[in-house]
């Protein structure tokens, strides 16, 4: 039914990304191990001279150890270049225990179908970042997005080398070709899809900015504070933009956790529009100096729509530079078959009813004079 030679061919490739995806998990294990070796001689090496010494030395006396007890949850730490080494790391929401695999898509199995999908740490902060935009906020949606799309490769690959086993042997090569284009379609599409959603989010929540600076000076110039504000605006702007009133909520509710500066800052980390980071760097700095908000927002709004506008302008004028080409493709071809049809219709129907005999005999009349001259 099949050739040895692709049936080998086959089993090899099977063979080889098996192992390739075994190398890279031990790697990555091996990596975090020697990581955390070093992390922990470190710190046995920074704190076996404070043990040593009986009395407290003035610079231990002033800096503070790098714990969670001294650092509020969403506040960064502000380090000197000597205990630079100190600082925190970034907690994730997948990393805290309390979060629980609840949200999980294949149990236990999704970190282990996780990690043997074969992308880079730029590839995966990236990943995440999109999946954010989009509004994929579980704990472990990476873990989730990736655990799906290595199934899918997988899948796409045991169902056509299923194919290829049961196949006449005239099928062998289209089969082989979807088995290597399939496969690399399954791995690329999830990713333009979540970039798609999160393109229309930042769009939608960049169109919604207007409307809710309007809202909020409203609320302000009425005596409310910036994030109850806020916490009205999210809810009467739900029916209308639902991203945009999403991301308020979370707004609100780190304030209440940490500081309403910081939740600002992580809303503009998420969120990647320009926009956002104007309206987020615009209420720090009005929270910190403690100047008018009122007139600030007025005078943001306006420059928002004058600024849309010109985008909008911007389109405009290139939209008739990019309906040039499909203009030309598509419409001149029928323009031509309009014209030229009925012409090529009578020289047809010429033809047919013996119009080349007729050319003929002209010809040959016309040869015939000539040599009789």
């Amino acid at each position: 039914m099949f050739t040895p030679t692709t049936i080998t061919v086959f089993y090899a490739v099977c063979g080889i990304t098996i192992l390739w995806m075994l190398y890279r998990i031990i790697r990555k294990r091996s990596t975090e191990s020697t990581t955390e070796d070093v992390k922990h001689e470190t710190q046995e090496v920074e704190t076996t001279p404070e043990k040593l010494s009986l009395l407290p030395s003035a610079s231990s006396s002033t800096s503070t150890s790098a714990t969670w007890e001294n650092r509020q949850l969403f506040s960064n730490v502000n380090t000197t270049d000597e205990n630079a080494e100190a600082t925190l790391p970034q907690v994730e929401a997948g990393e805290v225990p309390a979060m629980g695999t609840d949200d999980f898509v294949f149990g236990s199995a999704t970190p282990a179908l996780a990690e043997m999908m074969p992308e880079s740490d730029t590839r995966r902060s990236k990943t995440k970042t999109e999946l954010q935009a989009a509004g994929y906020y579980q704990p472990h949606a990476l873990q989730n997005f990736s655990a799906i799309r290595y199934l899918a490769i997988l899948g796409t690959i045991f169902f056509f080398g299923a194919a290829l086993i049961l196949a006449p042997e005239r099928f062998e090569i289209p089969i082989l070709i979807a088995m290597i284009v399939v496969p690399v379609l399954v791995w690329a599409v999830p990713f333009l899809v979540v970039t798609g959603q999160a393109t229309d989010r930042r769009s939608e929540i960049e169109q919604g900015i207007p409307d809710m600076l309007d809202m909020l000076n409203m609320c302000v110039s009425q005596g409310m504070m910036v994030p109850q504000a806020l916490k009205r605006v999210g809810t009467e702007l739900g029916k209308v933009y639902p991203a945009l009133a999403h991301e308020l909520r979370i707004v609100i509710e780190q304030s209440s956790i940490g500081t309403f500066s910081q939740a600002l800052s992580n809303f503009s980390k998420r969120i990647d529009v320009p926009e956002v980071h104007s309206f987020a760097s615009l209420l720090i700095q009005t929270d910190q100096m403690g100047t008018d908000v009122t007139s600030a927002l007025q005078e943001y709004s306006d420059n928002i729509r004058e600024s849309l506008q010109q985008r909008a302008d911007e389109k405009a004028n290139k939209a008739t530079f990019k309906l040039l080409f499909p203009t030309v493709l598509c419409l001149m071809p029928a323009i031509y078959i309009f014209l030229l049809g009925p012409a090529i219709v009578e020289l047809s129907d010429f033809f047919q009813s013996g119009g080349s005999d007729s050319l003929n005999t002209t010809t040959d009349l016309y040869q015939q004079v000539g040599n009789q001259q």
